[in-house]
């Protein structure tokens, strides 16, 4: 037996060729059945995120809307006891069920479920209140207390909604990490593939280099372009030996699914953004013809639409709008002018209508005016929505392409849903809106006829009312001759009544200066003191008639700057008012006072008081307290309103206390030093 027996043959070059392009070939075959897997990994995470994931977070978004329209329309009835609020509420509750089925419907794992189960249980618990509310008198103390409950509830719904819509946005964000980890995965296994194809070429000698480590040079060299992120950058066809090319054309096919991905996702995300701003702008517009405008250009922009059509239905107000893309050929005049209810007529809010290409023939239920309308828009591909508020369909959004443009995907035609779902609620809020303010508008022109009114009517009683007071006093006076006793008690009856009409008309001549903007105040330096007196003087005999005893107390510097007539007619006002809703053996006590740099005046009685639900309105005009009326005590209402501007006037404020049949305070807090306000 020769020295060399027993041990193994050397390999030859060509097995060891052989045992390296196998290697090869395995590494290959294994880097392209990762990418390939790591692609359909990545479409599935995109699959999910576009086919469950953002539609089942804008219904979740849709339902939320739906709850907020009926929360704000069922409080701005309570509290304003407007009937129209209720349009909102039952719009919403008439929307509710089939938002919450098609939540509902799209739930995929036991998760879901019970998220959508508990936010769907806090709805019902709110609707279940809000239904008591809906029967409580508006502007109730009930109303109240059930506005306080039902917002707990609406926020206790709110924090589920938030956290279902966060726990999509956390999925939303896993599978874009799932789908950035796999395009590394695949990046890395590429390189991987490459460092050892490099190895196993140098192991090969001279001839291996020559033929596989320069065409693989050229593929490290785009792999590592891909990495940095150049996602356009391609291997050379004919790139070295068949097992080369092979590695090449699946780096190629890699990058190119690389590229499309993140070039539709890309897309998506601008589409996400721009229908979410848009749906916004829809939802928010307060002009009909402005949201009309903003809604289709738009979707035309954000889809590429040559032209985009809004048509309504007969009988809906409102009347076609039409768009087009700048450089856009064809006119969508006549499609405009063409009666969608053919679409509209017995479809279903939503309903899409859709063909790719128009060209090539429709179908004979689409009117001889629809065609002549496509033809003069040179459209190619169209598709029409229906939308509308409610259970009525309002109308139909058209979009339009021209030439060869690639048909609308599913995914854009879903954006383009969502966006028309909002346009019917967005129209019906901007149309309240402008009649709200044509009807605030026709208000103030009755109210400002009204101002007139009164300042014309009182300017022209003062002069007969004059006359009849300077007569009165001349017969009293018996200028004409001796009047008896009867004659000189109807003449005391005519002379207080005309001086209580007299009273009445500068109250309402000043309630008109005050609200024309031309009540102003002439200042000169008055000592509160004296005012005061004067007051408790010329009060204090109708306070004893009353058997209500009037006390007044004024201490330290009292002088101030401001208006002595209408600072005097603050004091009457009060004391008088006090005096007269004091029954027998009360009393009344008028404090007046320094404090730092204010004066104040306190005017407290044990009246009958003021009920604690009309407090609110208490300076306002024409007020009169319910039990005032009920113990039929006369007055005009206008007392309080003119005392109010007239502090204000001064820069000063007024507030009150009051309890019914517990008497009220009114404290007067005026600055001051000689200071100047308008």
């Amino acid at each position: 037996m020769s020295s060399g027996a027993g041990r193994p043959r050397a390999a030859s070059v060509g097995s060891l060729l052989t045992r390296t392009f196998a290697a090869l070939v395995v590494l290959i075959v294994i880097s392209g059945a990762a990418g390939i897997a790591a692609s359909e990994l990545q479409a599935r995470s995109v699959r999910e995120l576009d086919d469950h994931v953002i539609p089942m977070r804008l219904v979740n978004s849709e339902l939320r809307d739906v709850m907020a329209d009926a929360q704000r329309a069922l409080r701005g009835y309570l509290l304003t006891a407007d009937g129209r609020f209720l349009d909102g509420y039952d719009t919403a509750v008439q929307e509710f069920p089939d938002v919450a089925a098609r939540l509902d419907g799209m739930v995929l794992t036991s998760a879901e479920r019970v998220a959508v189960a508990t936010q769907l249980d806090r709805a019902e618990a709110w609707w279940a209140l809000a239904t008591q509310q809906r029967l409580v008198p508006p502007r109730s103390d009930q109303a109240v207390e059930y506005a306080e409950h039902g917002k707990n509830l609406f926020d206790a719904y709110l924090t589920e909604n938030e956290a279902l819509d966060d726990t999509f946005a956390a999925r939303a964000a896993h599978l874009g990490a799932r789908s950035e980890r796999l395009r590394h995965t695949a990046q890395g296994a590429l390189i991987a593939v490459t460092v050892l194809a490099t190895a196993l070429a140098g192991a090969g000698g001279a001839y291996t280099r020559r033929r596989i480590t320069r065409p693989l040079d050229r593929l490290t060299a785009v792999l590592g372009e891909l990495t940095g992120g150049k996602l356009n950058a391609r291997v050379p066809p004919r790139n070295g030996p068949a097992e080369v090319r092979a590695v090449s054309e699946a780096v190629n096919v890699l990058a190119r699914e690389i590229e499309r991905n993140r070039r539709d996702e890309q897309e998506m995300n601008r589409m996400r953004e721009a229908a979410r701003e848009l749906g916004i702008v829809v939802r928010t517009h307060l002009s009909v013809e402005d949201l009309l405008a903003e809604a289709s250009a738009g979707l035309g922009r954000m889809l590429g639409a040559e032209h985009v059509v809004i048509r309504f239905a007969s009988g809906a107000a409102g009347s076609a709008t039409r768009w087009c893309t700048r450089g856009a050929e064809g006119r969508c005049d006549r499609l405009a002018e063409a009666d969608p209810g053919w679409l509209i007529d017995g479809a279903a809010q939503g309903t899409v209508w859709a063909v790719e290409d128009v060209r090539a023939g429709l179908e004979p239920s689409v009117p001889e005016s629809e065609r002549r309308g496509f033809r003069e828009a040179q459209a190619s591909g169209v598709f029409s929505i229906v939308f509308g508020n409610g259970t009525e369909n309002l109308g139909v959004v058209t979009l339009m392409v021209a030439g060869d443009s690639p048909p609308w995907s599913r995914g854009e035609i879903r954006m383009a849903e969502s966006i028309v779902a909002d346009l019917g609620h967005g129209l019906h809020q901007a149309r309240l809106y402008e009649t709200e303010q044509e009807l605030v508008s026709r208000l103030k022109e009755i109210d400002d006829v009204k101002t007139d009114f009164m300042s014309t009517v009182s300017h022209e009683l003062r002069t007969p009312l004059t006359s009849i007071a300077g007569y009165v006093e001349m017969l009293q006076d018996e200028d004409p001759g001796p009047i008896n006793t009867g004659q000189a008690r109807m003449l005391d009856v005519i002379a207080r009544n005309t001086a209580r009409l007299r009273g009445l008309i500068e109250d309402m001549l000043i309630l008109s200066r005050i609200e024309a903007g031309t009540f102003r105040a002439s200042r000169t330096a008055v000592d509160l003191t004296e005012l005061v007196r004067g007051v408790h003087a010329a009060i204090v005999p109708a306070a004893a008639k009353a058997g209500v005893s009037l006390t007044v107390v004024a201490e330290g510097d009292l002088r101030l700057h401001v208006d002595r007539d209408q600072i005097d007619r603050v004091l009457a006002n009060l004391v008088s008012n006090a005096v007269k809703f004091t029954p027998a053996g009360g009393a009344v006590t008028v404090t007046a006072r320094r404090a730092d740099d204010q004066v104040v005046i306190v005017v407290e009685d044990t009246g009958i008081g003021i009920p604690a639900a009309e407090q609110d309105q208490l300076f306002t005009r024409f007020f009169r307290a319910s039990n005032a009326s009920h113990l039929v005590v006369p007055g005009t209402g206008l007392g309080l309103a003119i005392v109010h501007a007239i502090v204000r006037n001064h820069g000063g404020t007024i507030t009150a206390v009051s309890a019914e049949h517990a008497g009220s305070t009114f404290t007067v807090r005026l600055p001051a030093g000689d200071r100047t306000h308008r």
